[in-house]
């Protein structure tokens, strides 16, 4: 029966016709819990654990191992969800790495200007004005040097 209609609309509509099966026959919880994983797997339903435990509410011959099985569903969402955040997370440090470099290397290439500027005889204020740098950065332009 479950078969022929698994594909064909929201398996949350068999929400009735499935807790029926299960309340008239006599399957053992892994029967039921391999029915379930085949519904989820090949069925169309749009919150697999919502699903399981609603079955679960209405079944309360299985309904231990149903909601057993809606926990690991949540366990499962939950740890794909961190793991789609360590991703993001992962790429949005790259990039801003990446960004932070090239400041980085923008500021260097100033200060080196502003330095060959100033020991070429231009007044340290033009020089600041040209390249950006604050006073603190213009008075380290020498301290590194030999």
């Amino acid at each position: 029966m479950l078969p022929d209609h698994i594909r064909r609309r929201d398996m949350s509509e068999l929400l009735n016709e499935i807790v029926d099966i299960l309340s008239y026959n006599e399957y053992t919880d892994n029967q039921v819990m391999t029915m379930m994983n085949y519904l989820i797997q090949e069925g169309n339903a749009k919150n697999p654990m919502q699903f399981i435990t609603e079955i679960a509410k209405k079944s309360e011959k299985h309904e231990e191992a149903l909601m057993t099985m809606s926990q690991a569903l949540r366990e499962e969402g939950i740890q794909k969800g961190m793991q789609k955040g360590m991703q993001k997370g992962k790429l949005e440090g790259i990039q801003e790495g990446i960004q932070k470099g090239r400041q980085e290397e923008e500021k260097q290439a100033y200060m080196k200007i502003a330095r060959q500027l100033l020991e070429s005889g231009m007044g340290r204020q033009s020089v600041r004005k040209l390249t950006g740098l604050t006073e603190t950065e213009m008075k380290s332009l020498f301290q590194d040097s030999p």
